[in-house]
């Protein structure tokens, strides 16, 4: 599975899908996660953020709008609200 997940300015989880700038993406098979790459996105577009994360199966964020998650859902992607866990490798590995 290779998931997405946004990154705030202080290298934590996004408060928010839709003024993501950077992604970093990992792949989780069971238990081993690997760090993949760092994105940078224009963020603030639906279009951009989803052509940006396409090739993704899950995208983890503080928050996500219902609007934003139908396009996910759309593209085949599952949208992951997570608003406990700050560190994103944390956050890739509480999905199963």
């Amino acid at each position: 599975m290779k998931i997405a997940v946004s990154i705030g300015e202080t290298g934590t989880i996004s408060s928010h899908l839709g003024k993501s700038k950077v992604f970093f993406i990992f792949s989780k098979d069971g238990d081993d996660i690997k760090f993949l790459e760092r994105r940078l996105s224009d963020g603030n577009h639906t279009n951009h953020i989803i052509e940006d994360i396409k090739d993704c199966d899950v995208v983890i964020s503080g928050k996500i709008g219902e609007g934003m998650i139908e396009s996910l859902k759309k593209m085949g992607i599952t949208a992951v609200v997570e608003e406990k866990v700050l560190d994103p490798m944390e956050a890739v590995a509480k999905l199963s």
